[in-house]
């Protein structure tokens, strides 16, 4: 990691920032209207979120992914759903949640088989960290659910022990699904495992 005050890392930052104001300025009335609404991180095609949105057209429903392809087949079919309370929308997970607006509640966040990162050395990019649930605790309804399902034995390990350590997170001892609806990450992936966790208390972070 380059320190933070060379050439590199000031770039890094400023361009961090210029994706963070294009979303605001193209996204921030979706950001507005998320308050009690579901977010997906990582929608990959967007079949789940599209299932799920079209069975609570009183819920404004969010789906983020990396992938611009991913995104773009996603888009289409909320088009062609017609579903006005479903939004698709590129961006990092971080980045993202980082523009909702503070006094935002959201429901629920749905993330589907996130990148394992299986090598010791990449565990620091995995999604779940302390820092991620301590962002995402401060943008969630206190009793709002998090829903985590993984094909990867050692990411479900390390998610479980993240929730359980954490003081604004309590695991859940029943796993209740909001709905299921086969993916194409679902279809291709092996065995999975699913978790859900309650906020238990907001973050001011």
């Amino acid at each position: 990691m380059e320190p933070p005050t060379s050439e590199g890392y000031l770039k890094e930052v400023q361009k961090r920032k210029d994706r963070q104001s294009s979303l605001l300025d193209r996204y921030q009335s979706v950001m507005e209207s998320l308050d009690q609404g579901v977010l997906e991180i990582g929608c990959g095609h967007g079949h789940w979120l599209t299932s799920y949105a079209s069975q609570n057209s009183d819920q404004c429903c969010v789906g983020i992914d990396l992938m611009k392809h991913r995104v773009d087949k996603s888009v289409k079919k909320a088009n062609k759903n017609e579903l006005t309370n479903l939004h698709f929308i590129q961006a990092e997970a971080i980045e993202f949640i980082e523009l909702i607006p503070q006094g935002t509640s959201l429901a629920a966040v749905v993330v589907l088989f996130p990148d394992p990162w299986p090598k010791k050395r990449h565990f620091r990019r995995r999604l779940i960290q302390p820092d991620f649930l301590d962002l995402l605790a401060s943008r969630m309804n206190v009793g709002g659910k998090l829903y985590f399902r993984t094909d990867h034995h050692g990411y479900f390990d390390w998610t479980t022990e993240h929730f359980t350590d954490h003081p604004l997170w309590t695991l859940d001892s029943e796993l209740v699904w909001p709905m299921e609806r086969s993916t194409y990450f679902q279809e291709i992936k092996g065995p999975y495992q699913s978790l859900s966790a309650t906020c238990i208390q907001k973050s001011a972070k």
